[in-house]
């Protein structure tokens, strides 16, 4: 089935208005029409994808766009569909015709070389046509020797193409036997050689040959193009790692490959990283920021596991180093101030809470900052427990990008649209040099401007509804379809047209919803005309473009058309409000004040007075009304004093901050913001890592460590204390100091509960029994007993479901009235 997909450049649409009284960019009328026509983009590029997914072939193009450039790419005839390869030599002929039409180039040598990244994992091409289909890159060089040439080529993964039937039914035994390849073959573990020969037997003869012949032809024309760099025909190459793990043939292969690129000098450009999807957004934003002429820099924050510490799933490196490769590429600037132009913020994997993760971001966002979104955590799709944390706290279009498992993209878009905005403002766009005046190059610098803004935001919301609403909450449904129907979800060759109508219907339901819920009037500033910030809101979503990439079930194209607005009258809000914290805790019944901030940011180019209050509930204090005047784009902070009285334990109330406002005396009109925030009274619970308190047991399984039960998060699956199986096992809590006390709380696993158990507390150095259960079925239990002055608590685990223990979270807390 041939789709048809958005390749070609996007189609502005903005609704404008003449009487733009509020600062949106008009020019001032009579002013003098320049001679020369004003241009339509600020560049334009000759992109060649690795293949025809929407990841890989319209990502690039959405990049460019944010930037303000145009995106030449092939007819998408020619880039080939799943195993219909693509027709290398025709789209290397086209390649070289529009070399001559573009400012540089990006090209992915699989696709030339071969027809694509799942070509180049056969050996059905020879080392000899690949080698004469690469010739193109000279060629293209010779004729165009000013114009910046920049190509990746990819690493090949350990294993085929997982379909059901043959060879794909051995995709799980080639990536086993690699791995064990080299650990038996280079490493000399010979324990392991059993194994090895096991595996081997079981692949056919002619699956490993064909394998072997293509990792060897692939790492050849690897070392190939790095020959080309030394030559000056590639200006800038990266070689991705694509899927792989600690060991397998890759491992000795990098190695070959970094040690030619310092036998030729050419370190600084040649990168060798993982990655193979994303390389050609990489590239495609590293020319747009370097036409740009800037340089932002990138502060990356993590969420619960350091980047130094975490390896990404199907990753072979740490973290932080493939961030900081990715930034380096970008010709962006790492930094840890508080003042750098993008703050990245990296969601990892591992025990913790997210609050504070989710509360940065909040704090970021609200104050007007380019935040970003990496989100690492879940192989392949958004961390909901993330989304579900910021939903109450941010809008998504709010954000400089948000990538469900492929930070690459976060860094790529963010990195553009700051250099955007940067250039805008320093006067530094290409094609517009110092003669370009009047109406018509200051019309052109607006629409050039709006464009990028709208190809920005529309590349956000393409991302969440592939990565988190069809991923999350579509994808299995149409797995589930295809199999149920006698179909391989990865190769449908029977039931496509009827999945494909599922992943649609579905989809598309949840994407409406997801661009009325967070896209919907967010405010966009999108740079310097010359005269004038131009700003607009988002007004409308006037179509989708859905189906499914290829005949699978992975991947689902998403491409949405926006609006946007530069009419004062299709504005909700001139400011944008935010209360800080979202969520403030109070002691139970407590007659207390408890600060919260009111963040007002103007989004507009004209002053703005705004009167602040707050509505609290009955019986409650509120701060006395205050006024407000913001100077444009200013950001202000108010802080509030809110008397709470009352509140019950385990209940909750809300704070709202109300911001009614306008621009007086010229624009009468009022305009509302307003933003809610949360009084909860809980108990402290001292058996906080926190809190300072710490965990020990008496062992754990794999990455499910004691620490786990005492980071506050109660609900991801990744946070649990488990144990391997055992006749019983002991957990303890340290306390900061000797603590008063009277409740334990567990939030134990549902469906496999801790049947028997004991609680002690440590108390003048003994321990003493608080509370002992059997046959427990309950998944939250509360243990209550008289107050005890203690510096630690032990669980004792006599009996559970499997005989292996499993603990989400452990809380200890004092409520009687003597506790204070």
């Amino acid at each position: 089935m041939r789709r048809t997909r958005r390749l070609t450049p996007r189609t502005l649409s903005v609704v404008a208005t003449a009487a733009v009284a509020l600062t949106f960019a008009v020019a001032p009328s009579g002013a003098p029409a320049a001679a020369a026509a004003p241009p339509a983009n600020l560049g334009r590029l000759a992109v060649v994808p690795l293949d025809d997914r929407p990841f890989t072939a319209h990502t690039p193009v959405a990049v460019a766009e944010a930037g303000g450039h145009e995106a030449l790419t092939p007819p998408e005839d020619l880039l080939g569909e799943y195993f219909t390869y693509g027709q290398a030599d025709a789209v290397g002929a086209w390649w070289r015709k529009a070399a001559a039409d573009a400012d540089g180039s990006v090209v992915a040598a699989p696709m030339l070389a071969y027809g694509g990244l799942v070509a180049s994992r056969t050996c059905q091409t020879s080392l000899a046509d690949a080698r004469r289909r690469l010739a193109v890159l000279d060629e293209v060089k010779r004729s165009n020797p000013d114009k910046p040439l920049y190509a990746f080529d990819v690493i090949m993964r350990l294993t085929i193409e997982p379909t059901s039937s043959y060879p794909g039914i051995h995709s799980g035994p080639i990536r086993r036997w690699a791995v064990l390849m080299d650990q038996v073959e280079n490493l000399g573990q010979e324990e392991r050689r059993a194994e090895y020969e096991q595996v081997a037997s079981e692949i056919p003869e002619e699956i490993k040959a064909d394998f072997l012949c293509a990792r060897a032809r692939d790492h050849q024309i690897n070392r190939d193009m790095i020959e080309r760099v030394a030559k000056g025909t590639i200006d800038y190459l990266i070689l991705g790692q694509d899927d792989a793990t600690e060991h397998g043939p890759h491992r000795l292969e990098k190695a070959s490959l970094a040690a030619l690129t310092a036998q030729l000098g050419v370190q600084d450009r040649v990168r060798i990283y993982p990655g193979a999807d994303i390389l050609g957004a990489l590239l495609v934003a590293k020319h747009v920021t370097e036409r740009l002429g800037a340089a932002p820099t990138v502060d990356v924050e993590w969420s619960r596991t350091p980047g130094e510490q975490w390896v990404a799933p199907y990753q072979d490196v740490p973290y932080a180093t493939l961030v900081d490769e990715y930034v380096r590429t970008l010709g962006a600037r790492p930094s840890d101030g508080p003042d750098a132009d993008i703050l990245l913020m990296a969601n990892t994997a591992g025990g913790g809470n997210l609050e504070p993760f989710a509360d940065r971001i909040h704090d970021a966002v609200a104050r007007g900052r380019l935040v970003a979104v990496g989100d690492d955590a879940l192989a392949g799709k958004v961390d909901a427990e993330l989304r579900s944390l910021l939903a109450p706290r941010i809008r998504f279009g709010e954000l400089a990008g948000w990538s469900g498992w492929n930070i690459g993209l976060s860094i790529s878009q963010s990195v553009v649209r700051a250099a955007l905005l940067q250039a805008s403002r320093t006067g530094r766009l290409p094609n517009f040099p110092g003669r370009a005046k009047g109406i018509p190059f200051q019309q052109a610098r607006q629409t050039i401007l709006l464009n990028a803004a709208t190809a920005h935001v529309e590349l956000t919301l393409q991302e969440l509804a592939h990565t988190d609403v069809y991923r999350n909450q579509v994808l299995s449904q149409v797995q589930a379809y295809a199999r149920d129907n006698g179909d391989d979800p990865q190769y449908m060759t029977k039931v496509f047209e009827g999945a494909n109508q599922l992943a649609v219907q579905r989809t598309r339901a949840l994407a409406d919803q997801l661009f009325a819920d967070e896209f919907a009037g967010i405010p966009l500033r999108a740079g310097n005309d010359g005269r004038h910030e131009v700003t607009a809101v988002v007004h409308r979503l006037t179509s989708w473009q859905m189906t499914l990439a290829w005949s699978r079930y992975q991947e689902l194209e998403a491409f949405p058309t926006l609006a946007l607005s530069t009419a004062p009258t299709d504005r909700g809000a001139l400011l944008t409000v935010s209360a800080l914290p979202l969520r403030t805790t109070v002691r139970p019944e407590s007659e207390v004040d408890t600060r919260i901030t009111a963040v007002l940011r103007n989004d507009v180019g004209t002053p703005v007075t705004a009167q602040l209050s707050a509505v609290v509930p009955e019986g409650w204090v509120a701060p006395a009304p205050t006024e407000v005047r913001l100077a444009p784009f200013a950001v202000v902070e108010v802080p509030l004093t809110v008397g709470v009285r009352g509140l019950a334990a385990e209940q909750s109330a809300t704070v709202r901050v109300d911001a009614p406002h306008g621009v007086l005396p010229d624009q009468p009109r009022q305009f509302t913001a307003s933003a809610t925030t949360t009084v909860g009274a809980v108990w402290r619970n001292v058996a906080l890592a926190a809190e300072g308190a710490k965990a020990s047991a008496s062992g754990w399984w794999r990455q499910y460590v004691p620490a786990h039960v005492i980071d506050g998060n109660r609900v991801s699956s990744g946070s649990r204390w488990i144990t391997d199986p055992a006749d019983s096992h002991w957990l303890r809590v340290d306390f900061a100091g000797a603590e008063l006390v009277d409740t334990v709380r567990l939030h134990q696993y549902g469906g496999y509960e801790l049947t028997s158990y004991r609680i002690s507390g440590l108390v003048d150095g003994t321990w003493r029994v608080l509370d002992e259960v059997t046959g427990n079925t309950t998944q939250v239990t509360t243990h209550t007993f008289t107050p005890v002055r203690a510096t630690a608590v032990r669980l004792d685990v006599l009996a559970s479901r499997d005989r292996q223990a499993r603990l989400y979270e452990i809380e200890v807390t004092c409520r009687a009235a003597s506790c204070g």
